[in-house]
This record gives structure tokens, C-alpha cells and sequence, in this order.
């Protein structure tokens, strides 16, 4: 997939936290009240709220205490990790913040847990998200005057205009809206590290490449984060607790039925929204960036500037280059691809990234073949590109061929929220039908930077882990439309479950790899155990051949060539 590039290390950095091991919602965004020098040097954030006289509300509410590292390091991560800000996730910017007690939450504990309400946060809640194509046109409006309102209301949180090692305090810091602050905070997961040229670490952009969101297990968790935050954030910008955000069914036709000015905006030839559509006037951010050796070797890299915008939205359905990226580009996935994703019991195995083979995971982000089950990267055959596979989720962002082709910034277009609501009802069917707990399904070690099951997920707070967001919807407070208890929808079968495409006895390759490694040893061992034999079979012969030289000896009598003597 197509990435933005742009050297930063924090366009939005989230400093009010909570600490490990304490599950809490917020609203994931940048309250000034912590932006300050004093807080800033001191690494601590944990204010008073309005109408208490304790940081975090004292007793019953919240206290102020350590947060714990939750990052499991790994010698094989790559050295530009120990410059990143991303790093150690969230103890860079703070180490001490705001744990809420019983079903409190957010930065100050002022706030309900996801699926609660209420003064106490005592009240159940369970919202259900819809298919944005079943809503009537007066619902369909609302979803898009809610958006729109996020895009331009001024939020209470500000964005970084530095590096971490380069702020001083609130000066250093933008105001953003509402809905800017998650476009930038995609960005600041999904872009590559690159500081300056002068730290010796980035010698080639691969060097750099450090992707919390994508290419790595935590994909769906990540993105189910996202939307939870999202969504709750369109809650109260609009003062509706019961708004959910709806789901974008691609599987339902092979073009993109809500590209018209009844649902997202319709398109001009070049790629421009129709100036009829109420997105049109979308600004976009984050998304121009340096090419890399300019931002490197002339250290001016800098965080996200939100205050920079960049154009507008654009998108042209079904004009991908084809040649680039396949001729599926001209239409959208099918529901037959999803369902032989949905197959595998799987979720992910090594080396957890992008190229791991028979894994619902890179099936679901799109890395693998979905007649196969593996991954298929680009290749050259007498010069000529035979495009690799952008499946599913990369198979959408790439079919609209514009805004959301460019993955880190892609959050720009309103319709990226109803595609990932989408994967995340495919993700959330997976789970239902498949019943595997996270300690099963998510790696404790091995996996890219902030993707392991208990690391953090950046840069969301307070800190909640992979672990913590791998489990069913309902458990967080909401549901979808037509998904019963084991992940089937209405009419649907599934279909010759046993066919895994070439995974259908497939290994873990690193089964494989152990494999192969005791089959040379033991190999090895036979090898050498003949030759062991060999050399005492052929010492036994000499000796025996000595023994029997040695008999002939003792006795041998010498001839007397000479005469005998006469009296």
C-alpha cells in the first residue's frame, strides 16, 4: 500500500493518559491543561476536574499514579526504534496520570467506560451499527452533519508541532478540530520513523519504516480503537450518546454505491468531489510530505503541521492503475472472498507481519492471495511487474484511487470510518465464529513495534492494550446489524469450510523451518556416527592384521647361509 512518508514523530500526541492494567475509554485527543512546561518536564498529567478539589476526582473517581511499560523489546526491531517517540508507548511524554476507579474513565475520570452512561456510569448501554445503505435519507443527513460538525468544531485538545526532545510547552502546540485530531492521529501511527539525518539511523527510507497500525496482528485492534474513539468523540460534538457510526457494505455491488451526493459525494473525471456535496469543501492534512532525503539530510523533519492544509478530498472509483496494482482494481471485493477469509481459524503466526502465510489477519488487511491464503508480494518477470495481492482492505483503499489511496493520511475521506466499520464487522464475525481468546489468537512476543498482545496501542489513552479490544463487540458496548452470537448473518452458510486454498495443510512456516533444522541434525548426527563406526571398524582390521604380523614374528628362525665348521 501506498504510504505518505512524511518525516515526523508526533503530529498528535495524546498526553493525558491512564495507567497499565486499567481498561478505560477516552477521547484519545490533547487537553491544553497538560501542555504546559511544568507538566511537560515533570511527566505528569493528572488534573483536578471541574467541581473536585483532588486530581482525578480522589477517592471513588481517580488517583494519580505510575503507568507501567508495557513494551516487550526486541533485538531484531530496527535501530530506528530508539529515536522513535512512538517508543515505550506512552512513557516518553508521561509516566505518571489519572487511573480510574469503577466504571470512570477518561484523562480527568470524568467520563463513562465504553457501553456506560449515566451520572455514576451505573447504566448499561448497547448501541448497534448499521448499514449506512439501510438508513433512511433523514438518518443518512444526520450521519453527514455529524461528521461535518467534528470536521469544524474547535476541539478542547491541541496537536504537537514538535519533537518531544524539542518542546517547550504550550507554544509548541496547535489547536485542531475535532475530527482533524483523528486524521492526524492515524497519521502519527501509520508514518514512518525518520528523524534527522544527524542521529545516523535513517541511511534509507526502509530504514524507517515503523508501522503501529498496519502490516502486524494489532491491524483490527488498532482499528477497532480508532473507531470506538471516533465515535464517541461524534457523540458529543453532536450531543447524541446513542449516534453509532454506520458500516460500508463493499461486498454489496462491484462499484461504490454510496459514491453520490446522497451519501459520501459524488466525483468529477479528475478525481474532485462534486461541489454539490457537503465534503467537498474538505481540507485535508498531513497528507505533502519531503522526499526522504530532502526531510533527512537537511534535519528540518517535523511533526504533522495541522495547521497546514494540503487541498481537498479526492476520489475516483474504479481508476486505479491497473497495471500496478491488478486488474481487480476496476471493481470492489466480493463477498466470496470475505467468506473464505472468515475460514481460517487462524488469526495470525509468524512472522506476523505482512508476509505471514494462512492468517485470517492478512487476509482481512489484504496482504494475502484470497484464492491462496498466502502472501503474493510484487514481482518482475522478463521486466514486466506482476502485481502482488491487495486484498480486501487494501483492495478498498487502493479501488478509490485518491485520498484513501494513501493510507496513512487516508482518514482525510469521510468514508474511510464506514469502510473500517466494515472490517471491523468482518473482524467481530471472526470472533464470534471462531471463539479464540486473545491469548491465543494475539502474540505476546515476535510481532512488529506496538503490535504484540499486551503493548499499548499508540497513541491512544488512557494506555489500553491489543488484548484489551480483542474480545466480542458487546463486551465494549456495541453490536452490529444482522450478526447473531456465532458470527453468521441471516441466509448466510458457510461455505466448504475445509477449502483453505494451498493452506489447506499448510504449517507455520517456522514449523517448517524447526523442521528442516532437526532433520539436519539428526542427519548430522547420523553422519557422524557412521563415520564414528566406519573409523573403529577399520581400527579393529589394522589392529587385527598387527596381532597377527606380530604371531608370524616370534616364530620366525633365521637360515644360516654359512658353512658349518669340520673338525
Amino acid at each position: 500500500m501506498s504510504r505518505c512518508g512524511r518525516v515526523t514523530i508526533i503530529e498528535a500526541i495524546v498526553l493525558l493518559i491512564v495507567t497499565a492494567g486499567q481498561f478505560r475509554a477516552s477521547d484519545a485527543q490533547f487537553p491544553r491543561v497538560c501542555t504546559s512546561a511544568d507538566h511537560i518536564s515533570q511527566k505528569e498529567c493528572c488534573p483536578i476536574p471541574p467541581g473536585f478539589t483532588e486530581p482525578c476526582g480522589g477517592p471513588g473517581r481517580g488517583r494519580c499514579t505510575e503507568i507501567a511499560d508495557a513494551t516487550v523489546d526486541d533485538p531484531a526491531w530496527k535501530e530506528a526504534y530508539k529515536v522513535d517517540d512512538r517508543r515505550h508507548w506512552p512513557t516518553v511524554f508521561f509516566n505518571r496520570a489519572c487511573v480510574c476507579e469503577g466504571y470512570f474513565s477518561g484523562y480527568d475520570c470524568t467520563k463513562c467506560i465504553w457501553g456506560r452512561r449515566g451520572r455514576n456510569c451505573t447504566t448499561e448501554k448497547l448501541s448497534v451499527r448499521r448499514n449506512i445503505r439501510h438508513l433512511s435519507p433523514e438518518d443518512v443527513e444526520t450521519v453527514k452533519r455529524y461528521f461535518n460538525a467534528a470536521k469544524t468544531a474547535p476541539s478542547d485538545y491541541a496537536m504537537a508541532l514538535e519533537f518531544y526532545e524539542d518542546i517547550n510547552g504550550s507554544e509548541d502546540f496547535a489547536d485542531v478540530s475535532v475530527y482533524n485530531y483523528f486524521v492526524a492521529t492515524h497519521y502519527y501511527a501509520s508514518r514512518a520513523t525518520m528523524p534527522p539525518y544527524k542521529h545516523g539511523y535513517c541511511k534509507t527510507e526502509a530504514d524507517c519504516q515503523i508501522d503501529f497500525a498496519h502490516e502486524g496482528s494489532g491491524f483490527p485492534t488498532w482499528h477497532r480503537a480508532f473507531l470506538l474513539e471516533l465515535e464517541r468523540a461524534l457523540q458529543e460534538v453532536n450531543n447524541d450518546p446513542d449516534f453509532t457510526i454506520p458500516y460500508w457494505d463493499w461486498t454489496e455491488a462491484e462499484n461504490c454505491t454510496i459514491c453520490t451526493n446522497d451519501y459520501v459525494g459524488a466525483n468529477y473525471g479528475d478525481g474532485s468531489l462534486d461541489p454539490r456535496s457537503l465534503f467537498a469543501t474538505w481540507e485535508t492534512i498531513c497528507v505533502q510530505s519531503d522526499p526522504f532525503y530532502n526531510a533527512t539530510s537537511r534535519n528540518h523533519t517535523k511533526p504533522c503541521d495541522v495547521t497546514k492544509r494540503d487541498g481537498h478530498v479526492m476520489r475516483n472509483p474504479g481508476h486505479q492503475d491497473r497495471k500496478r496494482f491488478g486488474e481487480s482494481m476496476y471493481r470492489l471485493p466480493t463477498a466470496a472472498e470475505v467468506d473464505f477469509g472468515l475460514r481460517f481459524p487462524t488469526f495470525d503466526r509468524r512472522p506476523y507481519s505482512k508476509t505471514a502465510n494462512c492468517t485470517f489477519r492478512n487476509l482481512l488487511e489484504g496482504f494475502a492471495d484470497t484464492s491462496t491464503g498466502k502472501y503474493r508480494g510484487d514481482r518482475y518477470v522478463n521486466g514486466t511487474l506482476i502485481p502482488g495481492a491487495h486484498t480486501l482492505h487494501n483492495h478498498v483503499h487502493l479501488y478509490l484511487d485518491g485520498t484513501m489511496s494513501a493510507v496513512p493520511s487516508s482518514v482525510n475521506d469521510p468514508v474511510f470510518s464506514l469502510h473500517h466499520c466494515f472490517v471491523d464487522r468482518i473482524f467481530e464475525k471472526w470472533i464470534r465464529r471462531h471463539k479464540t481468546p486473545s491469548n491465543e489468537a494475539l502474540p505476546k512476543t515476535g510481532a512488529s513495534p506496538g503490535h504484540n498482545r499486551h503493548e499499548y496501542i499508540v497513541p491512544f489513552f488512557p494506555p489500553y492494550s491489543h488484548a484489551d479490544l480483542f474480545k466480542p463487540s458487546t463486551a465494549l458496548g456495541y453490536d452490529y446489524e444482522d450478526v447473531d452470537g456465532d458470527g453468521m448473518s441471516e441466509g448466510e452458510r458457510i461455505q466448504d469450510s475445509s477449502n483453505l486454498g494451498e493452506c489447506s495443510t499448510a504449517t507455520d512456516p517456522w514449523t517448517d523451518v524447526l523442521i528442516y533444522v532437526v532433520i539436519g541434525v539428526v542427519g548430522f548426527v547420523i553422519l557422524v556416527a557412521t563415520f564414528a563406526c566406519f573409523c573403529c571398524i577399520f581400527c579393529y582390521i589394522c589392529k587385527r592384521r598387527q596381532q597377527r604380523s606380530g604371531a608370524g614374528r616370534s616364530n620366525w628362525v633365521p637360515l644360516n647361509t654359512s658353512a658349518p665348521e669340520h673338525a
